[in-house]
């Protein structure tokens, strides 16, 4: 006896279901519909394993049930954007401005740890206060402080983030929220920023610094460094945004630098004693040197960026190629300068300039 085949049908429901999330998505574009708060959508992501669920028990069975269970869900999700505010659905997202502080007391030494995440922020030094540590945050969502040690201070100031799928889609552009930290001048500092996706101001120029480690995002960089008698050492990583870097004179400094795909453009202040080495990313490198230190620049691997070193520089050493963007360039007097700049940069797709 030959079996029945069962008749297999292709569900309609997931086209009907992206066809009305794109409407929906477009109405709110347009302002036909009111302002979709996707976080409060996000907390409903349970409702996932239930839809498909559904689909699998009867909206497979035959096009017309899938095609109705979509038209379903779609109006459902009309129903909630347009009945949200009558129904408190949209919990309002308050702007407030966080404070703390950490006295000196007798600490010798400190370690700071900065996340920035979204916020545009300006770090500057203290003046006349016994305090370690002064913050004033315009935050959206709480902010973590942690003070701890004595001799050596350990502080860090971290944004909390909820539940993974618990993110918050305000602009924080629009809520015009600011982060001012201030850091005392009096001691020693490891210095560890993470800038994230908004803008910095960096001006660490009267702090006394031991290490610096900061960790570009999308937003974009003003790093302003101390001069020292002693050398410390900066580690830059680079990200999207552009990054503004200025030395004071001065400056005894050891630094690695990765470029990323922001610009960047380094100054350096005179009479400073610098050695860096660069890794090239997609973006643009400048750098300003003095007229009164000696200058050694070495490129040994050619990229697919060009280099442009000023035409007073000697090229020392080709490196057998005979190609311009390879090669060690010094200027005159440089093995005797009491003061020198030594870049070791490796390309990448991006350009290096020396000014």
């Amino acid at each position: 006896m030959e079996e029945k085949k069962e008749m297999s049908y292709r569900s309609l429901f997931w086209p009907i279901l992206l066809i009305g999330l794109g409407t929906l998505w477009l109405l709110a574009n347009l302002g036909i519909l009111p302002d979709i708060n996707w976080k409060f959508f996000l907390r409903l992501w349970p409702l996932i394993l239930i839809i498909i669920g559904l689909d699998i028990i009867i909206g497979r069975r035959t096009p017309l049930v899938g095609a109705l269970l979509g038209l379903g869900v779609v109006a459902a999700l009309i129903t909630l954007v347009l009945l949200a505010p009558s129904l408190n659905l949209e919990p309002e997202i308050e702007l407030k401005t966080l404070s703390f502080s950490q006295p000196l007391e007798s600490a010798t030494s400190a370690r700071i740890n900065l996340h920035l995440e979204r916020y545009a922020t300006t770090v500057d030094s203290l003046s006349d206060s016994t305090s370690l540590i002064e913050a004033d945050l315009d935050t959206l969502t709480d902010v973590i402080f942690n003070a701890r040690g004595a001799k050596t201070k350990s502080v860090s100031i971290e944004p909390v983030s909820d539940f993974i799928f618990d993110f918050d889609w305000t602009n924080v552009a629009d809520h015009d929220a600011q982060w001012d930290i201030y850091l005392s001048p009096y001691i020693p500092i490891e210095l560890i920023v993470e800038v994230g996706s908004g803008s910095a101001t960096l001006n660490l120029s009267n702090l006394e610094l031991t290490d610096v480690d900061i960790d570009g995002g999308s937003g974009s960089t003003d790093l302003f460094l101390p001069a020292s008698t002693s050398p410390y050492t900066a580690i830059i990583d680079g990200g999207s945004g552009s990054f503004y870097i200025e030395l004071e004179n001065r400056t005894n400094i050891r630094t690695e630098i990765r470029v990323g795909s922001g610009s960047f453009d380094i100054v350096i202040g005179s009479g400073s004693d610098m050695e860096a080495r660069i890794e090239g990313g997609s973006g643009s490198l400048e750098v300003d040197v003095p007229s009164d230190v000696g200058v050694r620049i070495e490129v040994r691997e050619r990229g697919s960026g060009s280099v442009n070193v000023p035409t007073t520089y000697d090229l020392v050493d080709d490196i057998d190629d005979n190609d311009k963007d390879t090669g060690i360039w010094e200027t005159d007097g440089y093995a005797n300068a009491s003061r020198k700049i030594e870049i070791t940069f490796d390309p990448g797709s991006g350009s290096l300039e020396v000014r």
